[in-house]
C-alpha cells in the first residue's frame, strides 16, 4: 500500500489512490484529491459526492452506474437517463464509478480494472 500525505497525516490508499478506511474521509480531503485529478469540485458534484455516501451507508454496496445517471438526471433537471449519463461522464471524464467513489472516499468499484 501507499500513502498520501495530507494535512500532517498519512493515508493510506492503494495504487490507484483510493483511501483504505472510510473514516478518514474528509470534505477537505475529497477536494484534495479531485484536485489532483485536475477536477474542481462544483455543487452537482458535491450532491452526488453526499447522495453516494448516504447511498452506501443504507446499503453497504455502491449504487449502480444507470442508478447514478438517473440521480444526475434528476440534480441537473435533465429528461431521461442517456441525458443524466451524458452529464456524469462531463462531472467525472475518467468515469463516474471510479472517480465518484474515489473522492467519497468508498472503495474502488468491483469490476474496475
Amino acid at each position: 500500500m501507499a500513502f498520501i500525505e495530507f494535512k500532517g497525516q498519512k493515508i493510506e490508499v492503494d495504487d490507484e489512490g483510493y483511501i483504505q478506511d472510510m473514516s478518514k474521509w474528509t470534505p477537505d480531503l475529497a477536494e484534495f484529491l479531485a484536485k489532483q485529478d485536475g477536477i474542481e469540485l462544483t455543487e452537482t458534484h458535491w450532491e452526488l459526492i453526499n447522495w453516494i455516501r448516504e447511498y452506501f451507508n443504507e446499503n453497504q454496496v455502491c449504487p449502480a452506474v444507470r442508478l447514478v445517471a438517473k440521480k444526475t438526471a434528476d440534480l441537473c433537471s435533465l429528461s431521461n437517463v442517456k441525458e443524466g449519463n451524458k452529464k456524469i461522464y462531463e462531472l467525472f471524464p475518467d468515469g463516474p464509478a471510479r472517480m465518484l467513489v474515489k473522492y467519497a472516499g468508498l472503495s474502488k468499484p468491483t469490476g474496475c480494472v
